[in-house]
């Protein structure tokens, strides 16, 4: 979080050593073995004591929370960015395609908390602080793809298609092969074949809600969303 401007040398200072702190955490809540993740350990990682880890957190819990919220927020600012743009619903459709790829690209340890619901610590209900806030930014985010799908059949380039519904599937299937590139074995794709399998996914997946409005006479997407497909899956 940054330190509001004018704010102490201690302020800054603190500031500083929280985020060090959040950082550690990440590496182990994220790995493929979030229970290594201890207070000592990640107080090591951090070049911080034991103490001050509780200083700025409860415990394991309050600090896998913490972690939790940077890594949705971050999300968060990758899509809201493309929702709220001022553009029609194809090309911003294919922007939050680019987005949500790039937020894995960028921060794949942030992806497998946010998407996979990986390094969660405890076996917590779903009425547990993680679950609640995780539920709550992806319904926004959801909802807001389900906007962004009203509106494309409002301007007659989507099918009538039903929007929560189709924000769903479309949520859940990127997040799927997304997935794969994360698999610790031989089935784990390498960036370039999880791109290619990306763009044919979305070349089937506009085919089947596109109206002809929004396809050139092969039936295909006019030639500059294809374009705009094309440069947002580019690495």
């Amino acid at each position: 979080m940054p330190v509001p401007a004018g704010s102490s040398r201690q302020d800054r200072r603190k500031a500083h050593t929280r985020a060090r702190i959040l950082d550690a955490a990440e590496e182990f809540f994220a790995s493929a073995d979030p229970a290594s993740a201890t207070i000592a350990r990640i107080a090591e990682q951090a070049d911080v004591a034991v103490a001050t880890v509780y200083q700025h957190f409860a415990g394991k819990d309050d600090l896998h929370l913490a972690v939790v919220e940077r890594a949705l927020a971050q999300n968060e600012q990758h899509m809201l960015t493309v929702y709220s743009a001022d553009l029609a619903a194809v090309p911003k459709l294919i922007d939050a395609l680019g987005a949500y790829l790039r937020f894995y690209r960028e921060t794949p340890q942030l992806f497998r908390l946010v998407a996979l619901r990986q390094g969660h610590v405890t076996d917590e209900s779903s009425a547990g602080p993680v679950a609640v806030i995780l539920a709550e930014r992806v319904d926004r985010m959801t909802a807001a793809l389900a906007g962004v799908i009203e509106q494309g059949v409002a301007e007659g380039v989507l099918r009538g298609l039903a929007p929560l519904d189709t924000a769903r599937f479309l949520w859940g299937a990127l997040n799927g092969v997304i997935g794969l590139a994360l698999r610790p074995d031989q089935l784990r794709l390498g960036d370039d074949e999880l791109g290619s399998a990306i763009a044919q996914g979305a070349e089937i997946l506009f085919g089947g809600m596109v109206t002809a409005a929004a396809c050139g006479p092969d039936g295909r997407l006019l030639p500059e969303h294809q374009a705009r497909l094309r440069a947002a899956l580019q690495p």
